[in-house]
């Protein structure tokens, strides 16, 4: 899921191994551990687009690495502490921006989310968010700044135990969402993939973000502290096993039906919650020549698959790439055969991953959520980069979330 969840979730984990001993910096460190499978990103600095994109959710998202790594962050903590490190100058000078400014990229995303929508920049969001921006500076400033930091007294083992369970439950919150998480590397590069939740939704983290928050302005040892931590543990929990798993549950036989209705043939099909929402879902089933793409919305006036759009496969248009080519067979691993092929511009070939669906439920002009362009190099190689950047998709999925958001609202 997004960065802010696997924040808080690893926050909320680490309060629970050691938030006795060591108060707010069990959070900290927990938040620290949530994030670490993520910096995989930082691949794309040093490789091109299709190893980056297929290391993501990789290796540093692997029982192995989950298992591994806390050994080594363990000992890196306990040297940072023994030498007084994070009582420097320096570092505290570093460390308050580092957070001020992922504070400003949060609250620049959440600013985001309703103009998305098509509902325009919002009052009711930004002012809160400034305000809160004003609170976490002026705690930075006289909570770390100007405080003379206390000593800090933990096990190895306390540290270990810490940042196990914050990387561990990273990637096994991440196999909830329809990206694929590869679990099992280096052993295996099979990719997990639940289709559940979205990678991005609200109401499953903001409150478990409260929860946590009042659980950090009470003393540590306080029975009340642990009371909201697994407060906001038991909502994020009851959402993902038993909320979107219902929701889940429902949509797979409305779909069921829908296709059988309509005469439709297919050999295999998945569902999935849209962006931001698990009320409007995505259905996409795979025949011969063709896929079926349709929307369900809970809210709908008649809920069910009602208009179902045929989405035809052109699989033959790679034929022009060898099958041992690394495009081809990212092509055919990523999308996990959920693809179709559509000419783009000269030899350029669009291939639209269907796992994400289409921006809506009818296809309008080029509205796929998730296209790649294939295309040779000067050298004569084969390459793909993403395509859901340009300007013509962005203005497109601006219309169809605004579309999406009036479903969700059950304004259809």
């Amino acid at each position: 899921m997004d960065s802010l969840t696997q924040i808080v979730l690893g926050a909320a984990c680490g309060e629970v191994v050691a938030g006795k001993k060591l108060g707010n910096r069990a959070m900290l460190w927990g938040a620290v551990g949530g994030t670490i499978p993520d910096l995989d990103v930082f691949a794309n600095f040093f490789t091109d687009e299709l190893t980056a994109t297929a290391f993501h959710r990789g290796f540093m998202h692997s029982f192995l690495f989950a298992v591994l790594a806390p050994w080594v962050l363990a000992k890196l903590t306990q040297w940072f502490y023994g030498e007084d490190i994070y009582r420097r100058r320096g570092f505290k000078a570093v460390s308050m921006t580092i957070w001020l400014l992922f504070y400003i990229g949060a609250a620049a995303g959440i600013n985001f989310i309703p103009v998305l929508l098509g509902e325009g920049l919002s009052w009711y969001i930004l002012l809160p968010t400034l305000a809160l921006g004003g609170w976490f500076a002026w705690k930075l400033w006289f909570d770390y700044w100007k405080r003379d930091l206390s000593l800090v007294e933990a096990s190895y083992g306390t540290w270990v135990s810490l940042f196990f369970w914050s990387i561990f439950t990273h990637p096994i919150l991440d196999c909830f969402t329809n990206w694929g998480t590869q679990v099992f590397q280096p052993f295996n590069d099979y990719r997990v993939q639940w289709n559940t939740v979205s990678v991005v939704d609200p109401i499953c983290t903001l409150p478990f973000l409260i929860c946590l928050v009042v659980a950090s302005r009470i003393a540590r040892g306080k029975r009340l502290r642990a009371v909201w931590n697994y407060a906001g543990l038991a909502w994020f929990c009851g959402y993902l096993l038993i909320y979107t798993l219902w929701h889940k549950s429902l949509v797979d036989r409305a779909f069921e039906q829908a296709l059988q209705e309509k005469g439709l043939h297919y050999t295999r099909f998945q569902t999935n919650p849209t962006i931001f929402n698990n009320i409007v879902w995505a259905g996409t089933a795979e025949g011969d020549t063709a896929y079926y793409f349709g929307l369900y919305g809970f809210n709908d006036r008649k809920p069910g698959f009602n208009s179902i759009s045929t989405i035809p496969k052109y699989h033959n248009r790679l034929d022009v790439i060898p099958p041992h080519d690394r495009v081809y067979r990212f092509l055919h691993w990523f999308t996990n055969d959920y693809y179709n092929v559509l000419p783009y511009s000269g030899d350029t070939l669009q291939v639209n991953d269907l796992r994400f669906g289409l921006m809506g439920d009818t296809l309008r002009g080029n509205n796929y959520v998730f296209p790649f362009l294939v295309y040779k190099n000067g050298k004569g190689e084969w390459e793909l980069t993403q395509n859901n950047r340009n300007r013509e998709n962005l203005e497109a999925s601006e219309r169809s979330m605004g579309e999406l958001w009036e479903r969700v609202k059950g304004e259809e």
